[in-house]
């Protein structure tokens, strides 16, 4: 599953071929570089590296430093391993830029991101309750509390994954088949249908659809 890195500017509007006015992410993956491979004599699988946006040199640790050194790469504040198969693998070097014409117009794409973070929160807020709907016969200040959490006596205690208030946000979602709806390899951006989960300027990983590639192999073994 090839793939890319890229940093979420934010959304905006643009207009398709037919005149339909369409929301869309804007994208940057301008810095994407080839830093890294493993082939399967060596590491039994097949994937490469890819590292996004600059760094100095000062910021990175020991350990850090002697990997982009030893596999003489140029040095990147953010990495994410991809598989490819071998044949793909072969037709990578490490230093080579990794551009946005990865992905074409129209092709579906999942795309990965962290949530934005929203602190303590509520059962109302964090999962959604309706709320309690007593409000008379001394009932009062408890319309947006979680209700009771007990099992009775047996087993006297509270279910593990109860949901109750606590902090919400920060959670890596993937958003799948969103349409890319344009591709500007010079200024590195790729433009996706739809929203993204973080905030802007938050890293996202950028991936082919996993069901459109499953349900062409279903297709293909229909037809074999």
């Amino acid at each position: 599953m090839k793939g890319l890195i890229g940093k979420k500017i934010g959304m905006t509007q643009v207009f398709n071929d037919e005149g339909n006015l369409v929301p869309v992410t804007v994208i940057d993956v301008g810095t994407c570089q080839v830093v890294g491979k493993r082939t399967p004599e060596k590491d039994k699988y097949s994937a490469v590296t890819i590292g996004y946006g600059e760094i100095r040199e000062k910021i990175l640790n020991l350990a850090e430093r002697g990997f982009f050194k030893k596999a003489n790469a140029p040095y990147r504040r953010h990495l994410k391993e991809f598989r490819v198969t071998p044949e793909e693998a072969a037709s990578f070097n490490v230093g080579d830029a990794v551009k946005a014409d990865m992905f074409a117009k129209g092709e579906l794409v999942d795309v990965t991101g962290v949530t934005k973070g929203r602190g303590f929160a509520g059962v109302m807020r964090r999962w959604n309750f309706k709320g309690s709907q007593t409000k008379t016969h001394g009932t009062h200040e408890y319309q947006r509390h979680p209700g009771a959490i007990g099992q009775r006596k047996t087993p006297g205690r509270v279910y593990p994954n109860k949901k109750m208030p606590g902090h919400y946000g920060v959670d890596q979602v993937t958003t799948q088949n969103l349409t890319v709806v344009e591709v500007d390899v010079e200024k590195g951006l790729v433009l996706v249908k739809g929203a993204v989960a973080g905030h802007r300027d938050g890293v996202v990983y950028i991936r082919p659809s996993i069901k459109a590639a499953m349900r062409a192999q279903h297709k293909a073994a229909r037809g074999a």
